[in-house]
């Protein structure tokens, strides 16, 4: 049997098994009318038939609450189940095509392909083996939008998985799936309250001592096999990955992120961490029973027992040197968890170090195999996590910031009315303020305002230091008012860096487009220029998701590489080094699509050593659920990833963005934002999007612990976050973020320039490769159906607007490929003309769903119910469409 014919299989058994679960616990009623709807929606994709969608919406407008509950959980469920058949499809895949490759032949975007290029450039097994250790990879888990599937769902479906990994290997049986799939069916998928940052902290970190655990010792164990075929040389390496996380620091619009919860975070990370420690060094003292009779231990392991010798020691390890050794690193891990015994390891480089002289004992003592392959794993671990599993990034917004500053400096007698003074004033009396280590705040003070018990606080509990993001950034004293409150709490001192990175965030068109000058402005800053020399560099964040809802897609993609090459060219005049930190998001609207040919598009000097992405929400079940997949996502990340570094590391200077190109992408860019805008600016449209998205329910899904609006209602796309801004296109099946302005940017360039850039210029392809993706995910007629809950004037004067600039868009993508939009991306085709027919019906349930709750009082008796319903057709969908948002 083929691989595909087992995708079939599986998706089949898995159908059949939830079809007997949804007979078997809720009638066959239910399941007779979930059969039409299907039936219904999956002959219309085949065709307009007057008759028939006359049927389908006199059925689903016939319902009941109960019903419409059940048709929607049957969907949603469905494609919960396909989204697991297509995770193992993969995985199969993959196995497939690597037992295919060779030396010669190797797999696309793998380490055997990595290393072989890294050859051809005249890389040997030690340099490549020195690259690996320079180069770093952050991955920066956060929580929005956070996975919307319960966690009860999730196990359930890691249940699933491995009865289908026993199917196929004759180790289970269909009863044992059919039990599964009816607990699944029988389980309510939506959460009874608003989950807590607590829960997303707990939910977001689950990955890394479990799966990424396993994943990463395999990713260094395949770089060393593949530089071992190379090069005939065993070399040995870590994985050159590390995490960060903002879930429980990140303050920026979420109230619920206190000083409280921060410090909760980092120790619930911390604990996780040692004991993961801790289990590693369980399993080496029962693998490590070389006796001294043997084997010689070398000095540095009797110099560390001697140093040990009140740590009581078994006499039945007495003549084995490795686990004594060990016995006393479990004694002082355990001490970080509060018991008795030798002092805790004061940092992890402490830690790495004893596992470091551990494996250089082995090596002495000719036991390199067992070094390698028995210590390997716990070295890679002790690498990538450290004992605190990950490091926490704190984030605010700029004008929080300020407002916190005010009241110090007011209460320190220093400037009576600091948010009176423009920006450079600002600056100039910070600088003066900062020359001195004195604090402002009198001893025993109280904060009045919530930003400085908020920004005081949290500095104070910052122990797992990761960055300090600044969200809108403009200026310069954006940056310094952290100094500020660092000095307060006693973490700065004149001409000194602070413990960690602080980091501005251009996210905003006009920002972006003048993020270099304010980046030499602050290295013209003798207190940040001392901090980042100090560090050994600048770290500077970009934003895909607001820039895209500020300027329209293909300007914020443009935008975001002109501002990368400008700061970094401003960085260098000033003798720095910069680093970037991608806040992508999942949708392709917000930077999603493969991260690592994203990587490729780069500017030429933009990657350096060193790289952050943010990952969240449902794309970290998609990544890290199944260790295959995880080192598969990796893998492909480093490829790109460590190529692009070594390419920037042999550049003199990055070259210039030709002229010709960047003129092109001016103009294009530019009428791309003023179509996109002036859409947005036509009267109307936001009650317009109101009226036809679940924007105003979505509020009522307990997703996040984060808030949908800004300010509680929709006056302009600012009050807006972004995620939901573009989950809320994506429920209608237009995914508008993902291509607006498009056509209208293109048909400002030539069609033989345009297909020559398309080419030739891997940005100019990875944004024309991610608007195909945004407009074939796309689906008007759909939308249309939800005509009906908005104004007919307004449907009559937006939806044209919509369907033209969609048509242009598809008409001159599909001119510059010379071909269909996804030629070639014959997977992802296949995937949305296969999954389209078993969203409709959930679009179907939503437009009639939410044209009742919007009928209902909110005193109702059954508003709650018909909620509880319309909520779970939007999980549905985002199952469907795999996009949260």
């Amino acid at each position: 049997m083929d691989d595909f014919a087992k995708l079939r299989l599986d998706v089949d058994r898995l159908g059949r098994a939830l079809g007997a679960a949804i007979r078997a616990v809720s009638g066959e009623a239910l399941y007779g009318v979930e059969e039409e709807i299907r039936g219904l929606a999956k002959a219309l994709r085949h065709g307009p038939d007057a008759a028939k969608e006359a049927r389908l919406r006199a059925v689903v407008s016939g319902l009941s609450v109960s019903d419409a509950e059940g048709v929607a959980r049957a969907f949603a469920i469905y494609f919960h189940l396909v989204n697991l058949a297509e995770e193992r499809h993969r995985v199969r895949m993959n196995r497939a095509r690597e037992a295919t490759t060779s030396l010669d032949a190797p797999r696309s975007e793998s380490f055997r392909a990595l290393v072989g290029e890294l050859a051809r450039r005249g890389h040997d097994a030690a340099s490549v083996a020195r690259l690996l250790t320079r180069v770093e990879l952050v991955s920066t888990f956060t929580a929005h939008p956070t996975e919307s599937r319960r966690r009860t769902v999730r196990l359930h479906l890691n249940s699933l998985r491995r009865v289908l990994d026993g199917l196929e290997g004759g180790a289970a049986s269909e009863d044992e799936l059919e039990a599964v799939v009816s607990l699944l069916w029988a389980t309510d998928e939506l959460r009874q309250v608003r989950p807590s940052v607590e829960d997303e902290v707990r939910a977001g970190l689950a990955y890394l001592p479990t799966t990424l655990a396993a994943a990463l010792p395999r990713v260094a164990a395949g770089l060393e096999r593949a530089i071992e075929e190379r090069f005939g040389e065993r070399v040995r390496v870590a994985a050159p990955v590390s995490f960060r996380s903002w879930i429980g620091g990140d303050r920026d619009g979420n109230p619920n992120v206190t000083p409280d919860v921060t410090s909760w975070a980092q120790a619930y990370a911390r604990e996780r961490g040692v004991r993961m420690a801790i289990e590693d060094v369980e399993r080496l003292i029962e693998a490590l029973s070389a006796a001294d009779r043997w084997v010689e231990a070398p000095p540095a392991i009797a110099a560390a027992l001697e140093a040990a010798r009140d740590v009581p020691l078994p006499d039945r390890f007495a003549d084995e040197p490795f686990r004594r050794f060990l016995l006393v690193v479990r004694a002082r891990l355990r001490a970080l968890l509060g018991e008795a015994g030798p002092e805790g390891y004061a940092s992890d480089d402490a830690y790495r170090a004893d596992l470091a002289n551990l494996v250089a004992a082995l090596d002495a003592s000719h036991l390199e195999r067992a070094a390698s392959r028995v210590v390997g794993p716990a070295w890679v671990r002790a690498k990538s996590f450290g004992l605190g599993l990950v490091r926490l990034d704190l984030r605010d917004e700029s004008s929080q910031h300020a407002k916190a500053a005010a009241e110090l400096l007011r209460v320190g007698g220093v400037c009576a009315d600091y948010l009176a003074l423009d920006k450079a004033a600002r600056s100039a009396l910070l600088r003066r303020e900062l020359e001195t280590s004195r604090p402002l705040a009198p001893v025993g003070y109280e904060p009045e305002g919530r930003e400085l018990q908020l920004a005081l606080g949290s500095m104070r509990a910052f122990r797992a230091r990761g960055a300090y993001v600044i969200s809108m950034a403009h200026e310069p004293v954006d940056v310094l008012e952290v100094f500020l409150f660092a000095r307060e709490v006693g973490l700065y001192h004149p001409g000194r860096a602070l413990p960690f990175d602080v980091v501005p965030l251009f996210e905003m068109l006009e920002d972006l487009s003048h993020a270099d000058r304010v980046v030499r402005a602050l290295l013209d800053e003798p207190i940040f220029h001392a901090h980042v020399l100090e560090r050994g560099g600048m770290e500077v964040m970009i934003g895909y998701s607001d820039s895209n809802k500020d300027a329209g897609f293909l300007a914020a993609n443009w935008i975001l590489a002109v501002a990368q090459d400008a700061i970094t060219r401003a960085a260098r005049e000033r003798g720095v080094r910069v680093s970037y930190f991608h806040g992508r998001g999942t949708s392709t609207a917000r930077g999603g699509g493969p991260a690592g040919r994203a990587l490729v598009s780069l500017p030429e000097g933009t990657v350096g050593d060193r790289i952050r992405l943010t990952e969240q929400g449902e794309a970290l079940a998609d990544r890290y659920e199944d260790v295959d997949l995880a080192v598969r996502h990796l893998e492909q990340l480093l490829y790109y990833f460590v190529l692009a570094a070594d390419r920037d590391a042999r550049l003199e200077a990055p070259s210039e963005l030709s002229s010709e190109r960047r003129a092109w992408l001016d103009r294009a860019a530019a009428r791309s934002t003023e179509a996109y805008r002036g859409l947005l600016a036509m009267p109307g449209f936001f009650p317009f999007f109101e009226a036809l998205t679940p924007i105003g329910e979505l509020a009522a899904l307990k997703i996040a612990s984060r808030p949908v609006y800004r300010h509680g209602h929709v006056h302009e796309v600012s009050d807006l976050r972004a995620i939901p801004w573009v989950m809320c296109w994506t429920q209608v099946r237009a995914n508008l973020p993902g291509w607006f302005g498009v056509g209208a940017g293109l048909a400002e360039i030539p069609r033989d320039v345009r297909r020559a850039l398309y080419r030739e210029w891997p940005l100019f392809r990875s944004i024309l490769d991610s608007a195909a993706i945004g407009v074939s995910t796309s689906d008007l007629r759909v939308t249309r159906g939800y005509a009906r809950l908005a104004d007919p004037a307004d449907v009559a004067r937006f939806f044209p607007v919509l369907e033209a600039e969609w048509a242009r868009t598809k008409s001159l993508l599909e001119e510059t490929f010379e071909g269909e939009l996804l030629q070639a991306s014959p997977t992802l085709r296949r995937q949305i003309e296969l999954r389209n027919p078993y969203v409709d019906p959930l679009n179907h349930v939503q437009i009639e769903l939410l044209a009742r709750v919007r009928a209902l009082p909110a005193e109702h008796p059954d508003r709650e119910r018909v909620e509880r319903a319309l909520l779970t057709t939007i999980l549905g969908i985002a199952a469907g469409v795999r996009n949260v948002g």
